[in-house]
């Protein structure tokens, strides 16, 4: 069972504690992108691959919040609903992320106990676990409601499974006012029903007591091999599907026509299209008499590579359900334009889905495909860190092709912003290879910074650095599998000076999740890299039980001269060791879960101190093609100005809309800002010298803050206050 997670403890822990702890880093929400001459709306949200949608009012303000569960990883994500009727306006917050439960393969919300609070139903080892949503007045929280769901046949009890794969529906299918479900059964092609007897039998709300009592719900049966569903098959004798093609599927349960049964519309694991399928009896007898193999026939067929997993929210605040179809298959579905949009235009309570886009959320991050690792490198030479990222590829037709991004620093030595110049650097997608992870180094003696290339198959590829010694850097290929270096896939190198001695050595991490370290015993001008360990510093970033680690690994020197080894790794999250002072035997593991930093399955990270304030950043990449930022905490003004003693009020607090802050023992203050929890700056305000001051925030999200109130020499007042 979940612990309660307060936000209201953890605002006083912040406040408290972390002036004295610099190793704890939070969301940097401040970095511009711009992409085609458009700003980004939140570009480092870590990308989509295989997102499952539902909505719940995350933060009690009265709209449904879009809650995102990307298959690919893991990934639970939240967009903060700020839009009105028939407006598309939401804002990422990652800050919520953290209430929900470890879940895996799938996951629908949605409010079956009757309290206005969407809970939790998700996959577990081949069935289905759910947890109650609770809310204490302040904050939601889940609690474990059942670990593993069951149902009753013939006096009998069984757990129900679930294909990994699949998306079960959940649903009223009988109108009785309770939920039902429908999944396909485990040999696939035919449909089981499981009605949920809460009302019949008089149980509570949120009771689930299913029983098993259709193996051939609407009649039809599905071979996996063609388009089309048989329909009027009474599925006796079925036992498996026709040479065992068929492996998965995707449900959507709606009353499509508004007359009080239900249809579907069906994702098949084997094909592009989406089937939608009329319900031609009623509620208590599904038949299935009609259906468009190509959904939906009237407007825009869906059809996009390889199995649709369709979604019915309201996107637009218009206060009806709308159809959001995204790939469900991991590594061999689309990974770019893979969120279509249609948005319900029906006058009545039928549906009418109107095609909008093919890129919805997913065209306002950073997102290249699958895969991302970045790096940061002046490739001008103008002083300011831009940023590189490589990427597993882009899905084409089976096939990825790998290639490096390049976004130009913009901006300032201490407000960047990012522009993308180009997704294809060098014109590396001419080499066909994939799981690109770069690292760049002066590897000539020329003076300049050449490119080693680590990939799938585990070689390395020097690119040397052809451009102007004025920038801006040009790169060739020179050197493939780069001095015979090859030690497991999936490799991860890193160029720096280990031990100090002004040359560039290797750190190579590799699928089996060890490092490798490669000492530089040439020269400057002509390297050679000699293993001294292939298993450097004991590091092994295995998960439990698991074969592979897929290390990735960032060794970062202080100023003052300390070495921090950070290591990603194929679960996500980031180990973090001390090594040695000699480089040899055991480092120390300081944690296996740095920060609690996780954005999904092989992470990848760089640190550099991009806007000057002497604290180190984080760029993470994931499984899903995109990036995210961090900063360290201390980077935060409110934590790193002399406090004053001087005694601030707040009023009302919680606050609604106009907050008022009054100073005591005749202090007076200029200026206030206002920090969400998690660092993102959300308003300044600068005014002549007072003691008494109103801030208007009816258009802050509701939520925890912290004001900070500075007097004109630079001291603060910190307080914190609840929006409702």
């Amino acid at each position: 069972m979940l612990s309660k997670f307060s936000l209201v403890s953890f605002c006083w822990l912040l406040l408290a504690g972390l002036q004295v702890n610099g190793q704890q880093y939070i969301y940097n929400y401040n970095i511009p992108f711009t992409e085609n001459g458009r700003s980004l709306k939140y570009p480092t949200a870590g990308g989509l691959n295989n997102p499952q949608f539902s909505t719940i009012d995350v933060n009690q303000d009265g709209k449904q919040d879009i809650f995102m569960f990307d298959r690919s990883g893991n990934k639970p994500m939240i967009l903060l609903n700020n839009g009105n009727s028939g407006e598309v306006n939401y804002t990422y917050w990652q800050g919520y992320e953290n209430i929900f439960p470890k879940m895996y393969d799938w996951s629908v919300l949605l409010d079956y106990n009757c309290d206005g609070l969407a809970d939790i139903i998700t996959g577990f080892e081949n069935g289905i676990k759910t947890y109650l949503a609770n809310y204490d007045g302040s904050n939601i929280y889940f609690t474990e409601d059942i670990a593993k769901m069951d149902f009753k046949e013939a006096g009998f009890t069984f757990f129900l499974s679930v294909g990994v794969i699949d998306v079960p529906g959940f649903a009223d299918i009988n109108f009785d006012g309770d939920i039902d479900v429908l999944t396909f059964n485990m040999a696939g092609g035919i449909v089981d029903y499981y009605e949920n007897r809460q009302i019949e039998d008089g149980l509570p709300c949120g009771s689930w007591a299913l029983d098993h009592v259709n193996s051939c719900w609407g009649s039809f049966y599905e071979s996996g091999l063609t388009y089309s569903v048989d329909l009027n098959n009474d599925c006796k004798g079925v036992t498996s599907t026709n040479s065992n093609v068929h492996a998965g599927s995707s449900f959507m349960i709606f009353d499509e026509d508004a007359d009080n049964d239900m249809d579907i519309v069906l994702g098949d694991l084997a094909f592009n299209n989406l089937n939608r399928l009329i319900n031609g009896g009623d509620n208590t007898f599904a038949t299935i008499t009609e259906q468009d193999t190509t959904y939906p026939e009237y407007d825009k067929p869906y059809d996009i590579p390889i199995f649709p997993a369709p979604f019915l929210i309201d996107v637009d605040n218009d206060g009806k359900k709308d159809m959001l179809v995204s790939p469900n298959n991991i590594n061999q579905s689309a990974n770019i334009k893979n969120v279509w949009y249609y948005k319900n235009v029906a006058e009545d309570e039928k549906y009418v889905f109107d095609y909008q886009q093919d890129s919805l959320f997913i065209s306002e991050m950073v997102d290249f495909g699958s895969g991302a690792y970045p790096v940061f490198f002046d490739y001008n030479y103008d002083g300011l860190l831009d940023i590189v990222i490589g990427n597993n590829g882009y899905f084409d037709s089976g096939d990825y092709n790998g290639m490096l991004a390049l976004y130009k620093n913009t901006g300032t030595s201490t407000q960047p912003e990012y522009t993308l110049i180009t997704r294809d650097f060098g014109g590396i997608s001419a080499f066909d290879f994939n799981w690109l992870a770069p690292t760049f180094g002066d590897l000539d003696g020329d003076g300049d910074e050449d490119l080693l290339l680590g990939e799938e198959e585990g070689a390395l590829h020097f690119f040397k650095n052809i451009g102007p010694p004025d920038g801006p850097s040009s790169f060739v290929l020179q050197t493939p599998n780069y001095q015979g270096i090859d030690y497991g896939k999936f490799s991860t190198p890193q160029l720096i000076d280990v031990n100090d001695d002004d040359l560039l050595d290797l750190i190579l991490g590799e699928q089996n999740g060890n490092l490798n370290y490669l000492q530089n015993t040439g020269t400057a001008a002509a390297p050679i890299f000699t293993l001294q360990s292939e298993f450097w510093g004991n590091v092994d970033v295995r998960a439990p039980l698991q074969v592979f680690g897929s290390s990735a690994p960032f060794l970062f020197i202080t100023e003052e001269g300390d070495k921090q080894l950070y290591v990603g790794c194929e679960d996500g999250t980031f180990y973090l060791y001390t090594p040695t002072p000699d480089l040899t035997g055991a480092f120390t593991e300081v944690t296996t879960n740095f920060s609690g930093l996780d954005d999904g399955n092989y992470s990848s990270l760089c640190i550099a101190d991009i806007d000057n304030d002497s604290y180190p950043d984080f760029v993470t990449g994931n499984l899903r093609g995109g990036i995210t930022f961090y900063r360290n905490t201390l980077s935060t003004p409110v934590f790193n100005t002399p406090v004053v003693n001087n005694q601030v009020q707040l009023s009302p607090n919680p606050v609604t809309s106009n907050l008022n802050i009054t100073a005591l023992d005749n202090w007076l203050f200029n200026k206030i800002t206002v920090f969400s929890l998690d660092g993102k700056l959300w308003q300044t305000n600068s005014f002549g010298l007072t003691d008494n001051y109103q801030i208007c925030l009816s258009e802050l999200p509701s939520g925890f803050y912290i004001v900070t109130i500075y007097d004109n020499a630079g001291n603060n007042q910190v307080k914190t206050f609840i929006k409702h």
